[in-house]
């Protein structure tokens, strides 16, 4: 954490990859209790007499997790590809010969 607190006075390099890490896992851990609670919305179906709308959310349940996790994960990468075509470019720049000498 220290870390990133450098990171974000200094400017030497942009602080969003960790961010997006961050986010990642803030929106990983609600994806996490919304399948929580959808489990415990078939079990209320259930308990109330409802059965088919119980195994309806008990089926739906998981696979709309795991879409939104896939989902999640694929937002997440396209704005860390942004900021590894930052650092590509910068070790590209450092590569090229130093043309102002010419």
């Amino acid at each position: 954490m220290q870390d990133l607190l450098r990171r974000f006075l200094s400017f030497d390099r942009p602080i969003g990859p960790a961010l997006v890490r961050i986010v990642y896992f803030v929106g990983a851990a609600a994806i996490v209790l919304g399948a929580g609670l959808g489990l415990i919305n078939a079990l209320t179906a259930f308990f109330g007499g409802n059965f088919g709308a119980g195994i309806v959310f008990l089926l739906a349940t998981p696979a709309v997790c795991a879409v939104a996790f896939v989902w999640w994960r694929f937002l997440c990468e396209l704005f860390m590809l942004a900021f590894m075509a930052y650092d590509r470019l910068i070790e590209i720049r450092d590569r090229l010969p130093d043309y102002s000498k010419f």
